[in-house]
């Protein structure tokens, strides 16, 4: 595992302040003068680790599949099935979200991390809005609704549902919450054209 994967593991499970030096050089196989030829400290082997993380890893499973969808509802719906059936969720049970871990812990504190947490929040609501307003478009998502509002709805429900999922630890309260959610997502569709037939 090289230095900023084990990082960026090391601060989801334990979060920024809890994750260890040590345990991150131990699981990147890294020695401690290797860290500082690349990084200044702790904080910038941190911020740089969790940027690239939420832009790849979390940006390839959440944002890749909005990129080109004209049907986003569709997509939001298939996407939360499949990490739910596929056993995807289990980290997020344990641990949440490592964006709103972030944000909850080090916004607020440091601004390198709230510039970087907000950037890429930024980038999530855009991919997302931009795919309403293709699906706009296409026929497949209501003219009447504001796609920037939506998008800000859907990462807002995304976030408070795994936080919850990691405080009640309640696998139950998930498939309630996808439930109502995807009532409230299929309400964004335009309603059935009548049969102009009878």
């Amino acid at each position: 595992m090289g230095l900023m994967a084990a990082a960026a593991a090391e601060i989801y499970e334990k979060g920024f302040h809890g994750a260890s030096l040590s345990d991150i050089l131990k699981k990147a196989g890294a020695t401690k003068g290797a860290l500082y030829h690349h990084f200044e400290d702790k904080h910038a082997l941190g911020l740089e680790a969790m940027g690239h993380f939420l832009q790849t890893d979390m940006g390839e499973i959440w944002l890749e599949p909005f990129r080109k969808s004209d049907d986003p509802l569709t997509t939001l719906i298939n996407l939360i099935g499949f990490m739910h059936t596929s056993g995807a969720m289990d980290a997020g049970m344990k641990h949440g979200c490592p964006l709103v871990n972030l944000t909850e812990e080090m916004s607020v504190k440091d601004e390198g991390f709230r510039k970087m947490l907000a950037a890429r929040s930024l980038e999530w609501r855009e991919v997302i809005e931009e795919a309403l307003r293709r699906g706009q478009a296409a026929g497949n998502v209501r003219v009447d609704i504001d796609p920037e509002g939506v998008s800000m709805m859907i990462l807002a429900v995304r976030h408070g549902v795994l936080s919850q999922a990691k405080t009640m630890n309640n696998w139950a309260m998930l498939e309630k919450c996808a439930s109502a959610f995807f009532d409230y997502l299929n309400s964004l569709r335009p309603p059935v054209a009548k049969n102009l037939n009878g």
